[in-house]
């Protein structure tokens, strides 16, 4: 096998990328005048998969919530020392680790060592060192994170937010699970998700920096030359049917929090919209920052006669199904801020003028984007993990959207699909 360069148009960079005899795919992005170098190894595999067939079996199996993120845990830790914080300690290198709702990345920022670091990550990845006794002391510290998210207000929202939108799509439950669930695991469940996920051919390396490309190549070429794997066929995860309803149209919490929350929350269907993901996610950008953000009237208008103080913040979760809408504040004033958020979303009103300025803004953010090496791995690990490909012509993708459509899909998005959280002392 050899490198095949991918020039991403309009930007005019280039990218390598390498598929390897056992299915790992690698990324490689290089930029000259820059001193250090982000590296991230990823499996397709977060909280969400919880019910799949296992490798070498036929049969469906359901696993304990949260085994993703506790798997995350015990990969870190290594039968023999140096432990991972360590060894990448002793060349001033920084490592780290996450588990999202589809995905779990470890990762490491270095400045030198760039090849003895890199091998480093690919063994200790590939590597679980299990005991029964590890598992249960692992349980405990999980435990302890549990609660420290329950005193966060913010934390407590985002999952209220899911649970009273989602009736059975997996991205109802969060990352890290519940105490019960935590309790539940077994060595040998995680050893079966670790096997059937943490395969090569599931999983991705993504180097953006400054080093020379075919040597860093090598480095992973030679590397996995080394190790065995079973053949894996395609992971059969089970697949959810959603309700379009919210679980819960509106709910009040009490939580000692200074200034009161509330988020008002959108369940968009995408059955029925005939656009790609990344389509749907730019007009929505394009909508909702067109409406909320510290450049709309309705930002203005809020702040002038005092209902809040601060730009409302816009999030988008994507759950395969549906996307979630949230326009969340801080402030005393709740029902008037939610009565507003209702009338703007009643009276779309989006000129030509404004469209053409997101869009520029859009084209903008995605050029500078390539200014940062961090950016640029996390678009290349977003498009691997959402779309399932590398996208090389995002101007383009970008440069097609169009007025009639955006105004299309406005009117096909059921804007009164929602649910409401106020959490107040």
């Amino acid at each position: 096998m050899s490198m095949e360069k991918i020039r991403i148009k309009d930007i005019e960079e280039d990218l390598y990328f390498e598929k390897l005899d056992n299915g790992l795919e690698v990324y490689l992005y290089t930029k000259d005048g820059i001193y250090n170098n982000y590296v991230t190894f990823t499996t397709k595999y977060g909280s969400t998969y919880n019910e799949f067939v296992p490798l070498g079996e036929s049969k469906m199996k359901s696993f304990p919530k949260g085994i993703a993120h506790f798997l995350e845990h015990k990969v870190f830790v290594q039968k023999e020392d140096p432990q991972p914080m360590e060894f990448f300690g002793k060349t001033g290198a920084i490592c780290n680790a996450y588990t999202t709702f589809k995905n779990t990345t470890y990762l490491f920022y270095a400045t030198n060592a760039l090849k003895g670091n890199l091998s480093y990550l690919l063994d200790y990845v590939q590597n679980i060192y299990l005991t029964p006794e590890s598992v249960e002391d692992e349980k405990g510290i999980i435990t302890e994170e549990i609660h420290m998210y329950e005193d966060q207000p913010s934390e407590v929202l985002a999952e209220k937010i899911r649970l009273n939108a989602l009736t059975s799509n997996p991205h109802r439950d969060s990352v890290i699970g519940t105490v019960k669930d935590i309790e539940s695991i077994t060595k040998d469940d995680l050893e079966i998700c670790y096997h059937t996920f943490y395969h090569p051919s599931n999983m991705f390396v993504v180097v953006t920096g400054n080093f020379d490309p075919e040597e860093i190549m090598e480095v992973i070429r030679e590397n996995q030359k080394k190790k065995e794997f079973p053949k894996l066929e395609e992971i059969k995860v089970k697949e959810f049917k959603e309700e379009d309803k919210v679980v819960k149209e509106k709910e009040v919490i009490k939580i000692p929090t200074n200034v009161p929350k509330a988020a008002y929350t959108i369940k968009l269907p995408l059955s029925g919209l005939k656009l790609s993901r990344r389509k749907i996610h730019l007009y929505n950008y394009i909508l909702f920052t067109s409406l909320f953000d510290e450049t709309s009237s309705f930002d203005e208008e809020l702040k002038k006669n005092g209902i809040i103080t601060e730009t409302t913040s816009i999030s988008m979760l994507n759950t395969d199904t549906h996307i979630l809408i949230s326009l969340i504040n801080e402030t005393n004033r709740y029902d008037e801020f939610l009565d507003k958020v209702k009338e703007r979303l009643n009276n779309i009103d989006i000129s030509e003028e404004d469209f053409i300025r997101k869009k520029r803004v859009l084209i903008s953010n995605e050029i500078f984007a390539y200014e940062n090496i961090e950016t640029v791995n996390d678009i290349i690990i977003d498009n691997i993990i959402y779309d399932g490909k590398l996208e090389n012509n995002p101007i383009e993708v970008i440069e097609s959207l169009n007025m009639e459509e955006f105004k299309n899909l406005i009117k096909k998005m059921k804007l009164n699909n929602t649910s409401i959280i106020v959490m107040k002392k």
